[in-house]
């Protein structure tokens, strides 16, 4: 090793943690392991877009419904029909979640 490299490795086994607390040793480990923000991240991956999958099934047929009712002005029969829509959707979209965390 050159004396440039040999600065370099003892400044970086000397370099101080961002935590106070925290030694070398934890710095590595998280970092194999991702650290504990992005497990907790990787555990609820599945989870955070259910709300959204939920809204755009349920919301967007009444929106069209209605959205139908003001070009062809037949209200409220067209928000009706994508309300109805948008609950069977909605209930199917239950239904395969459901069964996507089972298994």
């Amino acid at each position: 090793m050159s004396r440039s490299e040999d600065r370099a490795h003892a400044e970086s086994d000397e370099a101080p943690t961002d935590r106070p607390g925290a030694s070398r040793a934890d710095d590595e480990g998280s970092a194999q392991e991702g650290g504990p923000w992005r497990r907790a991240l990787r555990d609820i991956a599945p989870y955070l877009d259910l709300g959204w999958r939920l809204m755009g099934v349920a919301a967007f047929p009444p929106l069209i419904g209605a959205y139908v009712d003001w070009q062809l002005q037949t209200a409220p029969w067209g928000l009706f029909v994508g309300a109805a829509i948008g609950l069977m959707g909605s209930g199917l979209q239950l239904r395969r979640l459901q069964h996507e965390f089972r298994s």
